[in-house]
């Protein structure tokens, strides 16, 4: 890092950003990168005995051994320590230099506070060159939807796009809105068989999940956004998996503690929308964080925002009018 650069700022820009420190931040998504690229070794969908980002836990301390994650974790610090940049805001291809044959060994240099006097194993030449291709991986990647011309390829962008990226369990959010539209076919099913005797209490809900899910007219956007920005649309879907959870949770249930076909078909909904809370989250700091309001947001959104991510917020307003379409029926019938 240039001595010109304040330390004390680079990391509780972390804490502002992410409510982690920059090292914190660097192991959680070096676990996403590796876990993608072990899945994928075995081919996705194959079961997996225990992936090691499923539980990352509030702090991560110094992993001690010799394992990928970590080396990648401490080459991502490394990479963003250096140029004075945000873990996220790494380009790949730059963090690539530290594994190409020649480069100084990591453990070398600067290492995270927690680091400091332990033996730790990683971040020797060896250790690095073991993990180059892991990252060559991900920079090289063709993505679910090709991304525009000009992008760089950050690390928060790459996890975005691997969060919204289908067949891995992580990215899997087909799986989650095929889950809720067969709640929806069963509980059509039960009430044209008359199982399922929708009560008053439930018509009244549908009722009101059919006006929460009309969008307002003539909605502006926020901050100067187009009312049509993907983040516009994406928090509206984040605010709805909020709506839908409580509404869910708030049905009565059956004598044996199970709930409902429409508590059903509102959870599962619910949990389909709520995939998209932590990148919905992410993009809207990095745009309340620009220092200027772009001149024009059409144009900052592909650069931040995956075209997988696009898909999936666009399948999931599909699945959003299809569960307003089925209130409206649940109301008239």
């Amino acid at each position: 890092m240039s001595a010109d650069v304040d330390v004390e700022g680079w990391e509780s820009g972390h804490q502002v950003a992410y409510g982690c420190g920059a090292w914190e931040r660097a192991c959680h998504q070096a676990r996403l990168l590796v876990a993608w690229h072990e899945e994928c070794d075995r081919g996705f969908g194959a079961p997996v005995p225990r992936r090691f980002y499923a539980d990352p836990g509030p702090r991560v301390k110094w992993p001690w051994g010799a394992a990928r994650h970590t080396t990648v974790g401490l080459l991502l610090w490394r990479t963003a320590f250096e140029a004075g940049v945000l873990v996220d805001e790494v380009v790949l291809a730059d963090a690539l230099r530290h594994c190409v044959q020649g480069a100084d060994a990591l453990d070398a240099g600067p290492l995270p506070d927690g680091a400091h006097g332990a033996g730790i194993g990683v971040g020797s030449a060896a250790s690095v060159a073991g993990i180059g291709h892991v990252l060559r991986a991900h920079a090289e990647a063709d993505p679910p939807r090709a991304r525009p011309s000009g992008v760089r390829l950050t690390l928060g962008y790459r996890v975005r796009e691997l969060r919204a990226t289908p067949d891995w369990e992580l990215g899997d959010w087909p799986a989650a809105l095929a889950l809720a539209r067969q709640a929806m076919g069963r509980a059509d099913d039960l009430r044209e068989q008359g199982t399922w005797q929708p009560t008053d209490q439930e018509r009244s809900v549908a009722a009101r999940i059919c006006r929460d899910l009309e969008p307002p007219p003539g909605t502006s956007g926020a901050l100067g956004r187009p009312a049509t920005s993907w983040l516009e649309r994406a928090s509206r879907l984040a605010e709805t998996a909020a709506v839908l959870s409580s509404t869910a949770d708030a049905l009565p249930r059956d004598a044996r503690g199970s709930a409902g076909p429409l508590a059903q078909v509102l959870g599962g909904t619910a949990d389909a929308c709520a995939r998209l809370a932590v990148s919905t989250e992410e993009i809207g700091r990095l745009w309340a964080a620009e220092p200027h309001e772009p001149a024009d947001p059409a144009s900052w959104e592909p650069s931040h925002v995956p075209g997988a991510l696009v898909t999936q917020t666009e399948e999931t307003e599909h699945l959003v009018r299809a569960v307003a379409v089925f209130s409206w029926v649940l109301v008239c019938s």
